[in-house]
């Protein structure tokens, strides 16, 4: 039988001693206000309703009591209106301890790939298994969430259809440009991506407040020559501008410029850094698109070096070691993290065939909702009475 772990009050906090020799330090006030006794967590909508105003902030455990199943505490009276006592699981403690090195350790870490990683093949799934099973479901989201790209083949080729592969994980992100557009070329065009022009590497909308968060792109038509499409790891792209000028990196993770869409129907300005990093200073994604950057207005001493900076990285953006260049067939839907992921296109020739595809978004956040919701397996999403996530 597993040792049970040891519990003492030190201070202001209950300190846990895990039977591997693990500790973690848990403060009285936060012992109290996450308790998830029914009077002070809804049993349905598994939301906290304990007032903090009506814990006080010096408030210390009447008991404590490590038992082999968790940590038991009782309260005072002037600890909150109505607890029944409250008791955590030891692994929903263990999950949740606030030190640094345990928070960075259940964070979520981008691995980086660059063109001789993978091939298509390995993030690809077929339509039909996507659209009626979850693991189907499941392989798409986890792809997006590890490498952040996914590809589904055989999307029937309908107006439509775009908008129901991306329903299926969430709801459509709209934008200036709708529910969805098309992405082909026409004349007086309000985008590049509506000419036959190449496309350099780029973060789409980096002119807007928040980036458009997943990105589909649905194959209607390719019959044009050239027209190649190009994914690149911008976490891969990053590390490697880090390590050959470190100097250029901080700059551009830390010096915001203007990005600016400006049309008769639309003027988006906003200021941003190129790199955006978390908390850890660990690369979470770029803003990088020269064709809507500008008029850059660092300051007058910083602009040299910015650009040295910018040009730099733009360099190793369209290395061909690290892009992932592949043909869209009719039929393929390309999913992507529009933050983690830069795209580009090949130059093509309208004259030779057409070549048209329909896009949509829909928000990160509904990417790691439907993630996690098909990891639970149909289990209650509280994980029993002691467990909110």
């Amino acid at each position: 039988m597993a040792a049970t772990p040891q519990a003492e009050m030190v201070g202001d906090s209950v300190v846990v001693s895990w039977p591997d020799g693990t500790t973690g330090r848990f403060h009285n006030f936060w012992l109290r206000e996450n308790c998830f006794c029914p009077r002070c967590t809804h049993p349905n909508a598994w939301e906290r309703m304990v007032d903090y105003l009506d814990i006080p902030l010096d408030i210390v455990p009447l008991t404590v009591d490590a038992e082999s199943g968790g940590l038991r505490l009782a309260w005072p009276s002037e600890a909150g209106p109505g607890c029944d006592g409250t008791f955590y699981q030891w692994g929903w403690l263990d999950r949740h301890r606030t030190e640094t090195e345990a928070r960075r350790a259940r964070t979520h870490r981008l691995t980086s790939w660059t063109g001789s990683d993978l091939t298509v093949a390995d993030v690809t799934v077929p339509y039909g298994q996507f659209a009626t099973t979850d693991n189907g479901l499941l392989a798409v989201c986890e792809n997006l969430a590890t490498v952040g790209i996914a590809m589904v083949t055989g999307v029937p080729i309908e107006d439509n259809s775009v908008l129901a592969v991306c329903e299926r994980i969430g709801f459509v992100e709209e934008t200036h440009f709708g529910r969805s557009w098309d992405v082909r070329s026409k004349p007086q065009a309000e985008n590049l991506a509506y000419t036959s022009y190449r496309l350099r590497p780029h973060n789409d909308l980096a002119a807007r407040r928040h980036l458009p968060g997943i990105q589909f792109l649905h194959c209607m038509a390719n019959d044009a020559k050239g027209g190649e499409s190009v994914l690149v790891d911008s976490i891969a792209v990053t590390e490697r501008f880090r390590a050959e000028d470190p100097d250029g990196f901080e700059l551009l993770a830390t010096v915001p410029v203007t990005f600016s869409q400006i049309h008769e129907q639309w003027h988006l300005v906003n200021r941003g850094t190129v790199i955006e990093l978390d908390v850890d200073g660990d690369v979470v994604g770029t803003r990088l698109h020269a064709a809507v950057m500008g008029p850059v207005d660092v300051a007058p001493e910083t602009m040299a070096d910015f650009y040295r900076a910018y040009r730099g990285l733009l360099a190793i953006a369209v290395d061909p070691a690290m892009h992932l260049t592949f043909r869209l067939e009719a039929g393929m839907c390309q999913i992507f993290d529009n933050a983690r992921i830069v795209h580009a296109r090949r130059a093509f020739d309208p004259s030779t065939g057409a070549r048209h595809l329909r896009g949509a978004y829909i928000n990160r956040d509904e990417l790691w909702s439907r993630l996690e919701i098909l990891r639970r397996k149909g289990t209650d999403f509280r994980g029993g009475v002691t467990d909110r996530f």
